[in-house]
């Protein structure tokens, strides 16, 4: 089945951009320390990225990830 629809096309590069903002946000919570991590602890953030997704992750970048110079 062939993607012949634009607006299908948009949807799935915005699905892909989200999925690997996610997938960033999971990773850059994987490899921080546990004393660098703000707001929460870290398997808190752990449960919001994988239970609430994309709201997890913008939770994650605007108010837990770890301040870097």
């Amino acid at each position: 089945m062939a993607l012949s629809n634009p607006f299908a096309v948009g949807n799935v590069l915005i699905a892909m951009a989200a999925v690997g903002f996610w997938g960033y946000c999971l990773f850059d919570l994987a490899k921080s320390d546990e004393w660098e991590v703000r707001t929460f602890s870290k398997p808190v953030w752990v449960a919001l990225l994988v239970f609430t997704n994309i709201l997890g992750a913008l939770m994650w970048f605007a108010v837990g990830r770890p301040r870097r110079p």
